[in-house]
């Protein structure tokens, strides 16, 4: 036998006690070597489990994932209950404080201005078709913004209307009034319609108009099921070509990459445009409910446009998006490129 045929033999009768030992501590109750590739993710969430986002989308979501027996389990805490303001979403998933969690990107607005081109006015006629759009372009246009976060979902709310407990038939009825914004562009539009933006997350919103603190908000008429914004607010005008708020369900980097091949598999296979449009298409569904639920309530109203109304709305809009357009640009950012990629038209 020569020194290499010696080395192996060696070699060999290290593995096999490594091999022994190894299935001796597992026979006696201590972690084996498949129990230490299991993970528990802590999938946070700041509204009530009750909401569609949780409902039809993270909870089931964490079930399938669990469900493919591949040493992953999915913690949940909706309703907060893992801490922090809605804002903060995005940091906490950064830190590592949750692992997975939804945001939404209006809140942190010089993060992700690519992909706030989902708000600008005039576009796509359906949360399905501009979610759709965003997953389109995020791998050439978007993705460079999330290089710290595994996106597992991205979609639109449904078409933001305007709702006041002022009647408000024109852009020129809004002078004065303070509306609630969940974003910066926001803020630039409600200013173009000659309103006052007020900052807020969703959450505070019921109490802000309770208290006249705002006059009315521009958002999604889902939330009238979902946050109970019909008890305190009157009127609602539901056929503006508003843009949408894009919301995506994020997961730490770090934690993603850390999991095994086959962890990360299912969670890529669970992942992605069918994901996504689950909750474009749920917001759909929604904006059906609350549209329902504000006729069904004694003195609320949706107000019906003339064409002539509804023209001075669309025009105001228009020059809204040159100016947006015309802003990002400034800033550096190729915005006219990514709005024709968006939208398929040339700004």
């Amino acid at each position: 036998m020569d020194w290499k045929d010696e080395l192996n033999r060696r070699d060999f009768a290290r593995l096999a006690l490594a091999g022994a030992g190894a299935a001796g501590v597992g026979a006696m109750g201590f972690p084996s070597l498949l129990a230490a590739a299991e993970a528990e993710l802590k999938m946070a969430f700041f509204a009530s489990p009750r909401h569609p986002i949780w409902a039809n989308m993270m909870g089931p979501w964490g079930k399938q994932v669990e469900a493919a027996n591949v040493g992953l389990k999915i913690k949940g805490f909706p309703g907060s209950q893992i801490g922090g303001r809605p804002p903060g979403a995005y940091k906490r998933i950064l830190n590592g404080i949750a692992d997975i969690e939804f945001h939404i990107a209006g809140y942190t607005s010089t993060v992700f201005p690519r992909t706030l081109v989902a708000e600008i006015p005039l576009q796509w006629d359906s949360p399905t078709k501009a979610t759709m759009a965003l997953n389109r372009i995020f791998e050439k246009h978007l993705a460079a913004e999330y290089k710290r976060v595994k996106v597992l979902a991205m979609w639109t709310t449904d078409v933001p209307v305007i709702m006041t407990n002022k009647v408000v038939r024109t852009p020129a009825d809004l002078k004065g009034l303070k509306l609630r914004t969940p974003s910066r562009n926001q803020a630039e539009i409600i200013k173009g319609l000659g309103a006052i933006p007020v900052a807020m997350p969703m959450p505070s919103t019921y109490g802000a108009l309770e208290k006249g603190v705002v006059d009315g908000a521009i958002v999604g008429i889902s939330v009238v099921n979902s946050f109970k914004l019909h008890e305190v607010v009157k009127n609602f005008i539901v056929d503006l070509p508003f843009g949408y708020s894009p919301f995506f369900i994020g997961m730490n980097r770090r934690r993603y990459d850390g999991l095994t091949k086959a962890q990360r598999a299912v969670i890529d296979k669970n992942s992605g445009l069918e994901f996504s449009l689950k909750g474009a298409k749920s917001y759909e569904h929604e904006r059906e409910l609350g549209i329902a639920t504000v006729n069904k309530k004694a003195g609320s109203s949706i107000t019906k446009l003339t064409a002539a109304e509804k023209a001075q709305w669309v025009s105001k809009l228009e020059q809204i998006s040159k100016d947006w357009i015309a802003r990002f640009e400034k800033k550096g950012l190729p915005y006219r490129e990514l709005y024709k990629a968006y939208t398929g038209k040339t700004a």
